[in-house]
């Protein structure tokens, strides 16, 4: 890797889905980074991490702008370099109060907002997709609040979903015929917008990307495993592998939004087409991003040398499969004797992290203790 630039401060932006942890985890693999977290959880198990230099816990803030602020404040007394948000929500705010946001030029590079939007809402996302001609299941949206529906353009099962504002499958639901669509609608007073996309036999894949300008710097391509029993749940088991197919189809796809910044995109192998689907776009990191991590493509590190203008070779991955905790749990009760695969559990699953910083662990214990004690 060339310009390997170290050491350098990092403001890591606290989201309300945990994502900083992962995040967290990955910029800690990397001597001479001082992690800074920006939080408005007064308690968390990054809290007791010794991979932090400080946390840094805010209330949370009555406007945008005093969160605004209050980064500025941060940035300016600790000498941060770099400010790393997380989830959408910090994304799109940082993006659209730029002009208000002093130390704007030390943002990580991100996509602009109007591109964000077209990714983060799958009624636009699937709009752009059929306007250049990539392959997307066919789908239709339906504004908040209409109960009509075209059914004659409907080929069932379809799915439903919410078009922004859900996580880890919230929210989806199968339906195998237009009454069950309509009573849905009829029963229920929605208001976010639903984009109802027909359902393709076939099996889920990710590709995780970082782009500068629709180029690909970095990317890893992993497909489900292994997965809880709610239904459109995120995998909790994963094998990361290549197919140049699938990457031509997310090339042209992140050329077409000329992306800057992470991404997590969903995908589907459609079994009668033959075809690789885009899904959806989830424009931040991702539930697994440890796993890109230990698989060879630490994505948060790669995105600060990026962002400082750094140059490196687009990394390899190793074609290796990954347990996150619900996976390893959910392994070690099916068989209580896959606890005593040490080498496997060190190298494919993230106890790797907390074997190196034990605190959060044990933070993470205790609360389950307390709890089930409550009960």
């Amino acid at each position: 890797m060339k310009n390997h630039i170290t050491p350098f401060s990092v403001l890591v932006l606290e989201d309300n889905i945990n994502l900083f942890v992962f995040v967290v985890h990955c910029l800690s693999q990397i001597k001479g980074i001082n992690i800074y977290v920006l939080s408005n959880k007064k308690d968390a198990e990054t809290r007791y991490s010794r991979k932090i230099k400080k946390y840094i816990f805010y209330n949370k803030p009555p406007s945008e702008l005093e969160w605004i602020s209050n980064i500025d404040f941060e940035v300016d007394k600790h000498h941060i370099d770099l400010v790393m948000p997380v989830n959408e929500y910090e994304i799109e705010t940082l993006l659209k109060y730029q002009d208000q946001f002093k130390n704007r030029d030390k943002l990580v590079i991100l996509p602009t907002l109007d591109d964000f939007y077209k990714a983060n809402d799958k009624g636009l996302l699937a709009e752009h997709l059929k306007k250049n001609q990539i392959s997307t299941p066919k789908s239709f949206l339906i504004k908040a609040g209409e109960k009509n529906i075209n059914d004659e353009n409907l080929r069932f099962p379809i799915l439903v979903k919410p078009t922004t504002g859900f996580y880890g499958g919230d929210g989806i639901i199968k339906f195998n015929d237009v009454n069950g669509v309509k009573l849905y609608l009829n029963n229920n007073n929605l208001s976010y917008d639903i984009l109802l996309e027909e359902y393709v036999e076939g099996y889920d894949l990710c590709c995780n990307i970082l782009c500068k300008k629709g180029e690909i710097l970095a990317f890893t391509i992993q497909k489900g495993l292994l997965w809880t029993e709610k239904p459109f749940s995120p995998q909790i088991a994963l094998e990361f592998i290549y197919d140049e197919k699938l990457y031509d189809t997310v090339k042209k796809l992140m050329k077409s939004l000329n992306w800057s910044g992470v991404a997590n995109i969903d995908i589907r192998f459609d079994y009668k087409t033959k075809q690789f689907m885009i899904l959806e776009i989830n424009p931040r990191f991702w539930l697994s991003t440890e796993a890109s991590e230990m698989a060879g493509v630490n994505f948060p590190y790669l995105l600060c040398l990026s962002s400082l203008n750094a140059d490196f070779e687009l990394p390899n991955y190793k074609h290796k499969k990954i347990l996150n905790l619900k996976g390893l749990s959910y392994k070690t009760k099916m068989n209580k004797f896959f606890v005593f695969k040490f080498k496997f559990i060190c190298n494919n699953t993230p106890i790797k992290y907390y074997l190196k910083d034990p605190f959060p662990l044990i933070y993470i214990m205790s609360n389950k203790i307390k709890s089930m004690m409550k009960n």
